[in-house]
């Protein structure tokens, strides 16, 4: 997911007994001699118990790892019930940028891939010089009321990228604020938590995958090797090929915790 002024991510997550039993039951002692000169005799031996291992915790059910994509303006007309036939679970379409921009085909694309089946989200592309809540209002005025009483919704994402923002960044504690400022108040209005996307050259720059921990992240490595860190998404594909899409397309991985309104 790497776009300029006009660029584009659920879920998910990738995912995990028994306590030893009882040793075995002691053999009987053994009888003490009589005082007799006959040679006692040797009683004979008690079988050890079979040991019966205790029940343990029942291991939670992991959750399946899905396909996904993220799109934007850039793919063109998406023909979205290609994609769900071709097994895409979710989808991440971009929706803002900054304090303005809006991307101009996430509405259309939103209701087709809603009519679709594919659980759907939006994404903001952060301006790294630009007021963080004064951003989430915008990412929020767009996002509005969600398609349909029983839509499949993806949980928002937050693209945080150095591309096509300000030539100099503010200060990491300055920047890690306004980000925070940004996810506390889409959070706070949606009912979530949102999906964090730091670009690897942002990451490398600030480090602030253990400042947002609290976030499931939604981690770039491309290639068939997952992300060295925690993930919830995994992008391993910036040039995929998916039927319904003209040209490349990212393609994702990942447990998409899915909600239903």
């Amino acid at each position: 997911m790497r776009r300029l002024a006009t660029v584009v991510a659920v879920l998910v997550l990738a995912g995990c007994g028994g306590t030893p039993g009882a040793g075995p039951d002691p053999a009987p002692s053994r009888p003490s001699p009589p005082a007799t000169s006959t040679p006692p005799s040797t009683p004979p031996s008690s079988p050890h118990t079979t040991p019966t291992p205790t029940a343990g915790p029942t291991p939670a059910p992991q959750p399946a790892l899905v396909e996904g994509i993220d799109a934007s303006h850039h793919q063109g007309p998406i023909d979205w019930g290609l994609v769900a036939a071709a097994g895409i679970r979710f989808a991440y379409l971009k929706a803002t940028e900054g304090t303005g921009f809006t991307d101009p085909r996430f509405a259309a694309h939103r209701a087709a891939a809603v009519r679709a089946g594919v659980a759907v989200a939006g994404y903001h592309y952060f301006q790294l010089c630009s007021d963080g809540a004064a951003q989430a209002e915008h990412f929020l005025d767009v996002l509005g009321d969600q398609p349909g009483g029983t839509t499949r919704l993806a949980p928002p994402a937050l693209d945080l990228e150095l591309a096509g923002s300000c030539a100099k960044p503010p200060p990491r504690a300055s920047l890690l604020a306004q980000v925070r400022a940004f996810l506390r108040t889409v959070d706070e209005r949606l009912g979530t938590t949102t999906l964090v996307y730091l670009y690897p050259d942002f990451e490398e720059r600030f480090g602030f995958a253990p400042d947002l921990a609290g976030h499931p992240q939604w981690v770039r490595r491309l290639g068939d090797r997952p992300p060295a860190r925690d993930w919830a998404v995994w992008q391993y594909d910036d040039r995929g090929s998916v039927p319904g899409v003209r040209g490349g397309v990212d393609r994702n991985r990942g447990t998409i915790p899915i909600a239903r309104r």
